[in-house]
């Protein structure tokens, strides 16, 4: 009976821990896949180079209108290149750069209202991302910057005459970066927590009820033989 009892228990402990290993890999396993940085790379041209995609245009580099890449004949291209199978659909893959008031001779908003939209997207199942910072830091592109969240105008990213806010993209996974202007997702192990996974926090939680299940279970075995 004791052997029988005891056999029950490891099965218990088994079934215990399980759920936590199985959260703690999970959670190693997304941190390696999602460590390395945006390889994107952004910057204000006359003219996008073979590799670059073409994502709208500005009227100067400073201080300025915007217009879309094929409804506006601006001068001052802004580029991107660095991350497989990048284009500039608003569809699948992508996510919204800026919205722009028209075609040509626009005014910029960082969260709808305008009806022209320009876009970064991939062909892989990497995800795009693009949020508005007070910096990008090292592994964000910064694709432009903006004079406010709407009726905005748009200035490059040189540090000359460039506005407060950043507009921030990524291709991948993003790095834990400061200067965020939107909040992140509680639930999402993007955001930088140093805590442990929410997999591997759950897991645990469950494998401690399993546990002192177990436990009672094995007790009451124990003075009932």
């Amino acid at each position: 009976m004791r052997r029988l009892i005891s056999v029950g228990l490891a099965a218990v402990i088994l079934l215990a821990i399980a759920p936590a290993v199985m959260g703690v890999l999970h959670g190693l396993s997304r941190s390696t896949s999602e460590a390395s940085p945006s390889s994107l790379a952004c910057s204000v041209e006359a003219s996008c180079d073979t590799g670059e995609v073409a994502v709208f245009r500005m009227e100067s580099t400073s201080n300025a209108h915007a217009g879309t890449v094929d409804g506006s004949s601006y001068d001052n291209v802004v580029c991107c290149s660095g991350a497989a199978g990048l284009g500039t659909d608003c569809s699948g893959v992508h996510d919204t750069v800026l919205f722009l008031s028209a075609l040509d001779n626009a005014h910029v908003a960082s969260y709808g209202g305008y009806p022209e939209e320009v876009c970064l997207s991939t062909e892989t199942e990497e995800e795009v991302n693009c949020t508005y910072r007070t910096s990008c830091g090292a592994d964000l592109a910064c694709v432009a910057t903006i004079s406010g969240s709407t009726n905005a105008h748009v200035a490059d990213c040189d540090g000359v005459d460039d506005y407060a806010t950043k507009v921030c993209c990524y291709v991948g996974a993003a790095p834990a970066v400061g200067g965020i202007a939107e909040p992140p997702d509680a639930a999402d192990s993007r955001s930088g927590s140093s805590s442990l996974p929410y997999a591997a926090l759950t897991g645990a939680a469950a494998g401690v009820a399993l546990l002192a299940a177990g436990g009672w279970y094995a007790r009451r075995r124990w003075r009932a033989g």
